[in-house]
């Protein structure tokens, strides 16, 4: 969380403040998946009488050789190939004899891979603990969403930020319906409008979140919320719950104090669609109440992965020019009235940096500014490689640098001294600057990420803001301490993977 300040040129007013909160809050959708704590210790295999149980550093080692292992055998690679042939053999459907030959061969490729997956070390820690109560906890003491929207919401409530951008985001419309919440926060732009959770429907063409349905759909919910369609929060949660009446693709939103600003633009970026696949990126802009200043701010959620070809996706959907790019907003006109407003016609974008840079760039002819907030999933150290979208003479770069160079703004973790401008880390007795500090374990249902210890710096705020203050914790009305900084480690083991945090 940070403060955004300024001062308005010319007056001898006191600077503005602005606190905003970056938070990618685990979708419910995505939430039971293994995550670890070391916080219920020992762990044990099982609750039987006399089950073999192991303390916290033993067990993380246990966790950490197993995948080191699955790695250097291979078996990592299976997994990954497995879950690629699983996905087109569900896409088959036998209808002819020549069909039927593929569908057999297909099975058995799948059969094989799967046979060779059970043998793996981290499968069979997946068995070995499949029944460990401690681990059974963490997704019924800390990860229950009903659990985390009240602490979530407490949290914010105790923070008291003027501005909050999600990403992960599921439950909108429980957000809006709280009262003790939404009497303090919205994400509306047009008060009036109910905010109705995208439907699924046969036939699929009529779809609320089909690309070609899907910035529609956006535009007349006039909530600064943008959803991935076919998301597999949504599939999952589906599953889980066998539907209902609150249940959203996760996506990324952005909120704001109702008695402090008014929004008079709500703007979004549609990625490229995969297939049926897509998602946004979402921009409002609000007029400060009490000094009519104005602030863009902007929120996208880019893709995971910690390898190259990641990196490469999300590089994509920062700049990709030979891509086609679909932007439309609407404004407050001096009526009151919402409409839809097409951009300037000399206006166009080539990606998401292109389009924060579009905000970024009217502080030349106002006082306004700008914020971009994301999870980049991609650590400002990411090696750089040759962008495939790009012109082949074009530097080699990563996500921190595609956005330094092209969006015109800061790193706040710059303007803080966390890290100087390349990237690196300022202050070498910690070398592990993290914005999470996560690890799936042995219930995990993706085998392959049983092991991954996440502890990186992926959640950015950049803003062309002349300083920013970090507030680093807030404590609860119980004396809990909530860090809202990146923590900063020694070391990764024996350290920073006893104090796991899973949201």
């Amino acid at each position: 969380m940070m403060r955004l300040m300024r001062g308005k040129k010319g007056t001898k007013d006191k600077e503005t403040k602005i606190r905003l909160m970056q938070w990618n809050i685990l979708a419910d959708g995505l939430g039971e998946d293994g995550f670890l704590t070391t916080e219920f210790s020992p762990i044990h295999e099982s609750s039987a009488a006399g089950a073999e149980r192991y303390q916290s550093t033993e067990f993380m080692n246990m966790v950490r050789k197993a995948k080191e292992e699955d790695v250097a055998s291979g078996k990592i690679k299976t997994m990954k190939y497995l879950k690629v042939e699983q996905k087109r053999l569900s896409k088959m459907n036998p209808v002819s004899d020549k069909d039927n030959q593929e569908y057999v061969k297909q099975t058995e490729k799948v059969a094989v891979l799967t046979a060779s997956v059970n043998e793996s070390l981290l499968v069979k820690l997946k068995q070995k603990f499949e029944n460990s109560p401690e681990l059974k906890r963490v997704d019924t003491d800390i990860l229950d969403w009903k659990l985390r929207y009240n602490r979530i919401k407490e949290i914010i409530l105790r923070a008291d930020p003027d501005i909050i951008t999600f990403q992960e985001m599921d439950h909108l419309k429980q957000f809006l319906e709280d009262g003790s919440f939404s009497s303090r926060y919205t994400c509306v732009v047009e008060e009036q409008k109910k905010y109705i959770t995208p439907t699924y429907s046969d036939p699929a063409r009529e779809d609320d979140l089909r690309p070609e349905n899907y910035m529609n759909h956006l535009l007349q919910s006039r909530a600064a919320f943008a959803p991935k369609s076919y998301s597999s929060a949504y599939t999952f949660r589906n599953e889980r719950d066998k539907g209902g009446v609150d249940l959203d693709d996760d996506g990324v939103a952005v909120f704001w104090k109702r008695d402090k600003f008014k929004p008079v633009e709500l703007g979004y970026l549609q990625n490229p669609p995969e297939s049926i696949k897509t998602s946004a990126t979402v921009a409002i802009t609000l007029q400060h109440v009490p000094t009519n200043e104005r602030i863009h701010v902007v929120t996208t959620h880019l893709p995971s992965g910690d390898d190259s070809v990641k990196e490469q996706e999300r590089l994509a959907v920062l700049r990709n020019p030979m891509a086609e790019w679909t932007a439309r907003r609407v404004c407050l006109d001096e009526n009151g009235s919402w409409n839809e407003v097409a951009y300037e016609a000399d206006k166009s974008f080539d990606g998401i940096v292109s389009y924060v840079r579009y905000f970024a760039e009217r502080h030349t002819n106002d006082s306004s500014r700008t914020v971009f907030a994301l999870d980049a999933n991609s650590r400002p150290s990411f090696p750089r490689i040759r962008s495939a979208f790009l012109n082949g003479d074009a530097a080699e770069t990563n996500v921190w640098k595609t956005i330094l160079e092209g969006a015109e703004l800061e790193s706040i973790w710059v303007q803080m001294s966390y890290l100087d401008s390349s990237g690196e880390v300022m202050d070498s007795k910690y070398p592990f600057v993290a914005t999470v500090n996560k690890m799936r374990g042995p219930s995990s249902n993706q085998p392959s990420k049983i092991g991954e210890h996440q502890l990186e710096l992926i959640d950015h705020v950049f803003t062309n803001a002349t300083e920013s203050i970090l507030v680093k914790a807030v404590v609860m009305k119980d004396k809990v301490e909530v860090p809202m900084a990146p923590v900063r480690y020694k070391r990764k083991e024996g350290e920073a993977e006893l104090k796991l945090i899973p949201t």
